[in-house]
């Protein structure tokens, strides 16, 4: 015992770690459901892979847990907020129930249920945050199509010729958008390489990302969880439903092109009737460029 605890005072990282992990563990085994969050203290040589590896969780998930973290420029010192076990907070909008909220996750709402300590008849509040587990984020993906869908939500505006939302001139739309609540959360379509993040004019905050063949464009959000160079697997998270740019309300602008010629993404999509998706309509009026 005196030998082991020898060797990991020679490495007080180490020991750190060791103190963490078991702290961690008593912590998890004192609370039934939920989650608990635990602060990290940046160290020197830290950077979001090395946190992401040493804690076993993406680093889209440390990203998104993080508001205005820079992680590209990490300060020794600067507190990271890490969640376990691993998932995303979720605040309710108006109109939410755990229903829908299931089908913004592509799971189910008895997990959700058991996920927080409450019922599936549970009455949800507008600001009230409910925590959504890694592990059951996806168990309804279609994979029916070459893509997933990237997110769930109403076709508010069709790829091609249209009336623009705003401008009320024709104009052809890049995209199809998709309407959903502000916080709902952006899935990789594909395996992929981040190419681009930040703001678009007209577009807002965006992420564009390359697949082989494909290059997809995600935007309008209200937060970007990922950075230009990123490697993402189908599924990951890439950051969440917004209202920025040029927008009648919050929704996703989603481009495909394939083989560098823009299509319309419903002919990568899973086919209707859509598994998780509302069928075309544009009874919300809801989009932008």
């Amino acid at each position: 015992m005196s030998y082991l605890l020898t060797r990991l005072l020679k490495n007080s990282s180490k020991l750190f770690e060791v103190l963490t992990i078991f702290g961690l563990i008593l912590a998890i085994s004192s609370s039934l459901f939920g989650y608990v969050s635990f602060t990290y203290t940046v160290q020197r040589g830290d950077t979001l892979s090395a946190i992401s590896k040493r804690f076993g969780v993406l680093e889209s998930s440390l990203i998104d847990w993080n508001n205005g973290i820079d992680f590209l420029r990490l300060k020794i010192g600067q507190k990271i907020k890490i969640l376990y076990p691993e998932g995303y907070i979720y605040k309710i909008n108006h109109n939410d129930t755990l229903y829908s909220i299931a089908k913004y996750f592509f799971t189910d709402p008895l997990s959700i249920a058991m996920a927080n300590g409450f019922t599936t008849n549970k009455v949800l509040r507008v600001g009230e945050e409910i925590f959504i587990p890694k592990n059951i984020i996806g168990k309804y993906f279609n994979i029916s199509g070459k893509l997933i869908w990237p997110v769930y939500g109403e076709i508010s505006s069709p790829y091609g010729w249209r009336i623009h939302p705003i401008t009320g001139k024709r104009q052809f739309h890049t995209g199809v958008d998709i309407a959903a609540p502000e916080g709902v959360p952006i899935f990789a379509p594909l395996d992929g390489v981040i190419t681009y993040t930040g703001w678009r004019s007209g577009y807002g905050l965006t992420v564009e990302m390359q697949s082989k063949d494909f290059t997809f464009r995600f935007s309008h959000m209200s937060k970007i969880d990922v950075y230009a160079g990123q490697t993402v697997k189908q599924g990951n998270i890439i950051g969440r439903i917004g209202n920025t740019g040029i927008s009648t309300g919050p929704h996703l602008h989603f481009e495909v092109r394939y083989r560098k010629d823009l299509e319309n993404p419903l002919a990568f999509l899973p086919t209707t009737p859509f598994k998780y998706a509302n069928l075309p309509s544009n009874s919300k009026g809801v989009g932008g460029n």
